[in-house]
């Protein structure tokens, strides 16, 4: 599993995260954006770290290929006017960061902007090396070694948790990797949540869960209600004030 980057300090005039990584994946960018970043310190350290993580992980796995089969789903698309076709810009654009949007929930809606959601959603990311992105639901199957990647978009300012539950029981922090207490989130937050995390070789029904809450939370309580039901066919997480999205995949060798 990967550690995420750590949390921005950027302003509300700062651009989105998205962005950032279409710059540091030198895909074409407006000028004022530039220049804004040169002379925003915090924007600046940001594209670094995205670029250093963009260098360190293009070596370790080159994705020409996977480039190269979203750039003619690019181009089907732009013949043919589907759902996805104003979704398929921003997926190339955030390749090199392997961000690849899954919706769990509410629907996916779009405007020329861009990718937009309505409401509170949870949504999870997913690249798998040498083959297409595929847009999971619940109970898709997945592999050891796929990268998850997380999106949610929450109707008010607050904090969140993602939390994994897998086949052998054990309980781990996803966001904020590792951590022990939640992180906060903005209001209608369309960034992707910083970082990757690898899914390792635990078999069975792989289930993650979206914590959030308008307070901080503590991770090691709502950790310790999912080891104790492990092997549940339908485990539950409950917390006062909280929302909670709940997804189920299937982990295949």
């Amino acid at each position: 599993m990967n550690a995420p980057l750590p949390p921005s300090p950027r302003g509300p005039e700062c651009p989105p995260t998205a962005v950032l990584e279409a710059l540091s994946a030198g895909e074409p960018t407006p000028e004022t954006t530039r220049e804004h970043v040169k002379s925003c310190a915090a924007c600046g350290a940001q594209l670094e770290a995205l670029t250093a993580g963009r260098e360190a992980f293009l070596k370790a796995r080159p994705t020409d290929r996977f480039l190269r089969q979203l750039e003619r789903r690019e181009a089907t698309a732009a013949r043919a006017p589907s759902p996805w076709r104003r979704f398929l810009p921003v997926l190339v654009a955030v390749v090199p960061a392997l961000v690849l949007v899954l919706v769990v929930g509410p629907k996916l809606l779009q405007d020329n902007s861009g990718v937009t959601w309505k409401g509170d959603a949870f949504r999870v990311v997913a690249a798998r090396p040498g083959a297409e992105p595929v847009p999971l639901a619940p109970d898709s199957a997945v592999k050891a070694g796929d990268r998850l990647r997380f999106a949610y978009e929450a109707p008010e300012a607050g904090n969140l948790l993602v939390l994994e539950l897998d086949g052998r029981g054990g309980a781990t922090v996803f966001h904020p990797f590792n951590g022990t207490t939640s992180a906060p989130i903005g209001a209608m937050q369309r960034d992707f949540l910083p970082g990757s995390v690898e899914l390792d070789d635990a078999p069975g029904t792989e289930w993650l869960f979206a914590v959030f809450s308008p307070r901080p939370l503590q991770a090691a309580p709502l950790l310790a209600k999912l080891r104790e039901q492990a092997g549940r066919a339908e485990p539950t997480l409950t917390c006062d004030g909280c929302r909670v999205s709940a997804l189920r995949l299937r982990k295949t060798p």
